[in-house]
């Protein structure tokens, strides 16, 4: 989905829509219009799940109504839901999401990209865990989304479809809270002075990897793509990822605590094995807390619960 002003407006209304009931505590986003980033804070696996898979979900049906297809696998099954462990891991992460649309060349900074994140948010925002930001959203029910009239659109059609979904009657109102320090207070640290040089740090690298962003572009004579081409980018325009590399499920700087952590994970998928063989079997089972469970065609009666 290219970073159009109709693209914009209606994703930032699914993520105001999936993070309704609190699911998370949202910190940090960039949207690269093929892939996203999201940090959050998760306050139980459940609701975690529930909001990775609502967006999703939404996603889906929104590229569905906007190029007119009745069905579309959207999502590779490679998707990176990680739990990201200390303190050094979260502020690498956070620099890595920032300074992703500089590396894809779509930018020589973050401020010059027309796509959606929340770094103005970011450096705005008191430096506080509870300071909150609020970006008014509108979500938009598949019924209110309009058929594009071209899967590339010219900024006259994108600003003409952008009116017709701010005038419509039939959207729900859902801002979007961006809390971005609330992931601090895991790490103990409450303090506003230690949070405004951590705020600076990550500034600092930020600017530091747009600048040798640049350079290597310079060195390639090569150019980051002008905002108005990525605008004029077809809707589903094919895309391969060049990474086919092993999921990531965790996200630590220390080896030991990565150990420990993974062999959790290990108990989780020799119980989710065992669960999938007995549902095979046509048996209820309790699946651990936070994984995404297979779907089940309707009409399908499984049997009494068992232990898995």
């Amino acid at each position: 989905m290219p970073p159009t002003l109709t693209s914009n407006e209606i994703k930032l209304g699914i993520l105001g829509r999936s993070q309704r009931d609190n699911k998370v505590d949202l910190c940090h986003f960039v949207d690269m219009n093929n892939h996203s980033h999201n940090l959050v804070v998760s306050h139980t696996a459940q609701e975690l799940a529930k909001f990775y898979m609502e967006i999703q979900k939404k996603t889906t049906e929104a590229v569905k109504a906007l190029v007119g297809l009745r069905h579309l696998s959207l999502w590779e099954d490679r998707s990176t839901v990680a739990r990201v462990v200390d303190l050094e891991a979260v502020i690498d992460r956070i620099v890595y999401i920032y300074s992703n649309p500089s590396k894809a060349a779509l930018c020589d900074s973050i401020e010059e990209y027309p796509g959606l994140s929340s770094w103005s948010a970011f450096l705005t925002c008191e430096p506080s865990v509870d300071a909150e930001i609020t970006i008014d959203a509108r979500w938009y029910p598949v019924s209110e989304l309009p058929k594009l009239p071209a899967r590339s659109l010219s900024p006259s059609q994108d600003a003409a479809l952008y009116r017709e979904l701010l005038e419509s009657e039939g959207a729900h109102p859902h801002p979007v809270v961006l809390k971005p320090f609330k992931w601090l207070k895991h790490f103990g640290i409450t303090e506003p002075l230690r949070i405004e040089n951590i705020r600076r740090r990550i500034v600092a690298r930020v600017r530091e990897n747009e600048r040798a962003n640049c350079a290597a572009r310079a060195t390639a004579h090569t150019r980051c793509v002008p905002a108005s081409v990525q605008i004029r980018e077809p809707y589903m325009k094919p895309h391969n990822p060049k990474k086919k590399g092993r999921k990531i499920f965790i996200i630590c700087s220390d080896r030991e605590q990565r150990i420990e952590i993974l062999q959790q994970y290990r108990w989780v998928f020799s119980r989710c094995k065992e669960c999938y063989r007995k549902l095979k079997e046509g048996l209820r089972v309790d699946w651990p807390p936070g994984t995404f469970i297979p779907w089940l065609p309707p009409g399908i009666t499984l049997g009494a619960p068992t232990a898995a």
